[in-house]
């Protein structure tokens, strides 16, 4: 029973000595991160919605050939 709470009490000094080491990012940062992710997101949506009407409008006029 010792052990097992030695063990335990030793985990948890390891993970805040892990949660130490983590560097956040700036606000600044993650904004631009996020105003190009959305950037991106909306042109990959834009493209994907031009070939969509494109390659219907393709397979239309082959089927009413």
């Amino acid at each position: 029973m010792a052990d097992e709470k030695n063990t335990k009490s030793g985990r948890f000094k390891g993970l805040k000595a892990e949660f130490n080491k983590i560097v956040w990012a700036d606000p600044t940062d993650v904004s631009k991160q996020t105003t190009a992710v959305v950037a991106v997101s909306v042109v990959v949506a834009l493209i994907i919605i031009v070939l969509d009407a494109v390659i219907n409008k393709g397979v239309n006029i082959l089927v009413n050939l």
